[in-house]
C-alpha cells in the first residue's frame, strides 16, 4: 500500500507543481478536472440514498465555480450558489415527483457545496500577485504531508484510537503525527515564503487539525453509505476525493488567512 502511494506521487506531484506554476489557466483545466471527477465519485457514492441525484447537473454546475472565479473573482461565489440552488428546485419540479424530492436537491447541492464550493477557493489562492503559486504549493505540501505523517505515525505507533465509530484505523498518535510534520512542512515552505516562524507553526496547526478533519467527515459520509473508498483511480489512496478530501478543508482556511493576516 505505501509503496503504491510512493509510486503514485513521485509520477504525479511533478505534473501537479507543473501545472501550478505554467500558467493559471493551465491549472484552472486541472482544478475543473479534479472537482469534476471528485462529484462524478461522490454521486455515484450516493446512489444508495438517493437513487434519482441529478448528478450530470451536478458536476456542470458544480463545474461553474471555479469557472467564475477564474473570470469574475470570488465575489462570484454568492451568484452561483443562488442559481445552482433556483435551478435545482425548479429541475426537481420539472419532475412532477414527491418522492425523495428534498433528498435528490439536498444531496446534488451538497456535493457542489462539499467540493466545488469549497476547492474553488484554490483558483483565488493561485490569482494572489507574485505569491500564487508558491501559495498553492505550500497548502498542497502542508497538507498532504500532515496526512502522510498521520498515515506513518499512527501505523506504527497508533495504540489509542481517536473516533472509532467514524474511522477505526485513526489514531491519536497519528492525529499528533499529522500535527507535527505539517508544522515541520510550514517551516520547510519558508525557504519559498518569507513567513514568520511563528504564522508558520499557527498555519502548521491549523491545517494538521483541519486537514483531518476533512479526512474524518469524507470517512463519516463513506461509512454513511457503506463503502471503504467514493473510487479506485488512484493506487494505494481510492478515487480522487479520497485523495483530496483533506484539502476541501484546508485550502478555504489557509486562503482566508493569508488574506486576513497580511491584508492581500
Amino acid at each position: 500500500m505505501f509503496l503504491k502511494r510512493i509510486l503514485l506521487a513521485a509520477g504525479f506531484i511533478p505534473v501537479l507543481i507543473s501545472l501550478i506554476l505554467w500558467s493559471k489557466t493551465a491549472f484552472l483545466i486541472l482544478v475543473c478536472s479534479i472537482i469534476g471527477v471528485s462529484l462524478f465519485e461522490f454521486y455515484q457514492g450516493m446512489k444508495k440514498e438517493a437513487e434519482n441525484i441529478f448528478w450530470r447537473e451536478g458536476i456542470l454546475l458544480g463545474l461553474l465555480m471555479p469557472v467564475g472565479v477564474y473570470l469574475r473573482g470570488e465575489g462570484v461565489l454568492p451568484i452561483l450558489l443562488v442559481f445552482i440552488i433556483l435551478f435545482l428546485c425548479l429541475r426537481q419540479f420539472i419532475q412532477l415527483r414527491i418522492q425523495q424530492a428534498f433528498i435528490n436537491v439536498s444531496l446534488t447541492l451538497g456535493g457542489i457545496l462539499y467540493i466545488s464550493f469549497l476547492f474553488s477557493y484554490i483558483i483565488s489562492l493561485r490569482d494572489i500577485s507574485f505569491l500564487g503559486a508558491r501559495l498553492v504549493v505550500t497548502v498542497f505540501f502542508a497538507t498532504w504531508m500532515g496526512d502522510s505523517g498521520a498515515y506513518l505515525i499512527g501505523g506504527k505507533w497508533g495504540k489509542h484510537k481517536l473516533f472509532p465509530r467514524v474511522s477505526p484505523n485513526k489514531s491519536w498518535e497519528g492525529f499528533i503525527g499529522a500535527l507535527l510534520v505539517s508544522c515541520v512542512a510550514m517551516i520547510i515552505s519558508r525557504m519559498w515564503l518569507f513567513f514568520p516562524l511563528v504564522h508558520a507553526l499557527i498555519m502548521g496547526v491549523l491545517i494538521g487539525v483541519i486537514g483531518q478533519m476533512g479526512d474524518f467527515f469524507e470517512s463519516m459520509l463513506k461509512r454513511e453509505v457503506g463503502i471503504k473508498d467514493f473510487g479506485k483511480i488512484l493506487p494505494g489512496h481510492g478515487g480522487v476525493l479520497d485523495r483530496f478530501d483533506s484539502l476541501l478543508f484546508t485550502v478555504p482556511l489557509f486562503y482566508y488567512y493569508i488574506k486576513l493576516v497580511y491584508g492581500i
